[in-house]
């Protein structure tokens, strides 16, 4: 080899064995190209199993070179005696190079102190059903860090690695090996004939430093290629016996679990009650696990919080597990039974159809505030903070069981609530709706002046309600946006039975404002991250468009009972 010229190729041995790889080396000055010549003529008689790439820069006496460098390493495809072609860069060419190909020993070290294995967990499996792929390397003399595993390569299959490798010692035929483990599991997406090609190993056995040690050239290291068994599967359709409607699930093991957030005896009218449902299955994933349909009425409403799914890998498998809150909401006092859930399964281990079941269940549902809400609509609803804590403390008293104690403490509540109403009310509103707000100012400064607003907001009963709305939305609270609305409501429409926001929302025309209603709903019972998302800016413009216009006369007009009860009463 010439290093003057600009385009030359050689390689690290001309006699090699089959099985063996040897290494080409293409050199090209960068004056020339920065690109490899065209090597895909090797593929004729080669393969190609890598190609790395160094860049190298000299200076000797005053003058400069570069060249590039592309390390090609081969395999040959059969014995004999193999040509590696010319390579043409512009008006460079190589020289062709023959290579002597031998059979590979019978009992070559290679066998001896390195082999690979491949086994199933199965021949037969069901379509969609977890099949567990294991390869093992065995050597007993140590091999270079850039050893390679090829993945495997299977049609028609969903293919997921689990954990990381494994590492422990075997004794076979007296001899003890080193094991590096690697575990598959395959998904099969179509019944037939599943075919799972061999997967590859290779690795530098013995590889030495030549020369410097500065030089990055290594030298006298064989280079070994290893390959697995090839596997044909049986892959069998959905049995004739499963329910055709039903999410089709193969799997060795699936549990139905569930908890509640309290009894189910005694739930209020309107108290939210979670129900959390577990779903958990081995060898299936989490994305084929079915979602659990509640059948909702009139009176009993059902809010399901985002699913969450998760994947849980190991050596043994995938496990898929799929768990999910629901408030549930009755808008009206009675006993309500919840079916039991079935959820049908194909158990993989003794071939035959499960069902993960829970029972049905009873809710209790009462209505303690009655009484209480019919002495409340009788008071002025200024603000909402005074309301909610009326109701909680009222509402704490319903619960005893002493009907005296009740009765006592329900009069003299209202009594002293109507004596200081008038007054604590007054001062309030006097005090922040005609200007007063806190200011926030530095400890070590001297406090700003308070502002007050020059002109004072009417005494009406509707700006007042509309005042405590906006302070509501500016705060974000969206159990006080709510009361605060259907305050808002009652003295717009001039109708105290307005309860709730579906009545509320049942005597207003403008649609997006009844989609904001919707949302401000679901929101109350959905997630706490869901609570922040409600644009409260959005409806308190949208109900200002219709303060401003004042109370409306063709708006629509309450015909008889509401037709769903209030699911929170004031």
């Amino acid at each position: 080899m010439a290093q003057e010229d600009p385009l030359s190729a050689y390689v690290d041995r001309t006699e090699v064995s089959l099985n063996d790889v040897f290494t080409l080396t293409l050199r090209v000055n960068a004056e020339l190209s920065n690109s490899p010549p065209d090597i895909s003529a090797l593929d004729q008689d080669f393969e190609q199993l890598g190609v790395s790439q160094t860049s190298s820069f000299t200076l000797i006496n005053n003058v400069s070179e570069s060249w590039n460098e592309y390390r090609i390493s081969l395999r040959p495809r059969s014995s004999g005696e193999l040509t590696i072609p010319a390579f043409r860069l512009g008006s460079e060419v190589t020289q062709p190079i023959s290579i002597t190909v031998n059979e590979a020993p019978q009992n070559s070290a290679n066998r001896d102190d390195f082999f690979i294995s491949s086994t199933l967990n199965k021949d037969t499996v069901y379509v969609q059903e977890q099949l567990l792929y294991t390869v093992r390397i065995y050597f007993s003399t140590p091999f270079d860090r850039g050893a390679n595993l090829s993945q495997p390569q299977v049609e028609g299959a969903v293919i997921q690695r689990l954990g990381d490798d494994r590492s422990y010692q075997e004794v076979l035929n007296g001899l003890r090996y080193n094991v590096i483990e690697r575990r598959y599991a395959l998904f099969p997406q179509s019944s037939g004939t599943l075919r799972i090609d061999p997967i590859n190993f290779s690795a530098t056995v013995g590889q030495r430093r030549s020369g410097s040690i500065f030089s990055n050239r290594m030298t006298g290291g064989r280079q070994i290629v290893l390959s697995s068994d090839a596997h044909d599967v049986t892959v069998m359709s959905k049995p004739a016996s499963f329910p055709l409607d039903a999410t089709w699930l193969p799997s060795s093991e699936l549990t139905l679990q569930e908890s509640w957030s309290r009894d189910l005896q005694g739930i209020e009218v309107g108290e939210a009650i979670t129900r959390n449902l577990t779903i958990r299955a081995d060898g299936i994933s989490s994305s084929l696990l079915p979602d659990v349909e509640f059948n909702e009425t009139d009176t009993l409403k059902f809010y399901p919080d985002q699913a969450n799914r998760e994947d849980l890998a190991n050596q043994n498998g995938v496990t898929g597990v799929r768990s999910q809150g629901t408030a549930i909401v009755a808008s009206t006092e009675g006993d309500f039974i919840l079916p039991a859930i079935e959820i049908p399964w194909w158990n993989t281990e003794t071939d035959t159809m499960e069902i993960a079941r829970l029972p049905e269940y009873s809710l209790n549902v009462i209505n303690t505030g009655s009484a209480v809400n019919t002495t409340n609509s009788r008071v002025d609803n200024t603000t909402a903070s005074v309301n909610t804590s009326v109701e909680t403390g009222l509402q704490s008293v319903g619960n005893s069981s002493n009907l005296w104690i009740y009765a006592t403490t329900v009069f003299a509540l209202a009594w002293l609530f109507s004596s200081g109403m008038w007054y604590r009310t007054r001062m309030a509103l006097q005090q922040f709706y005609q200007g007063y707000r806190p200011v926030k100012h530095n400890s070590a400064q001297p406090s700003a002046p308070v502002k007050t607003v020059a002109e004072k907001p009417s005494g009406n009963k509707l700006n007042t309600t509309f005042q405590v709305l906006q302070f509501a939305c500016k705060e974000k609270n969206l159990s006080n946006i709510r009361q605060a609305l259907l305050s808002w409501g009652r003295s717009y429409f001039g109708d105290e039975r307005i309860l709730s926001l579906e009545q509320l929302k049942s005597r207003i025309e403008d649609k997006e404002l009844q989609i904001r209603l919707d949302e401000l709903e679901n929101c109350i019972y959905g997630t706490t991250a869901g609570q922040q998302e409600f644009d409260a800016e959005a409806l308190l413009n949208q109900v200002k468009t219709m303060h401003k216009n004042g109370p409306a006369h063709n708006h629509k007009k309450a015909t008889g009972d509401f037709s769903l009860p209030p699911l929170y009463k004031n």
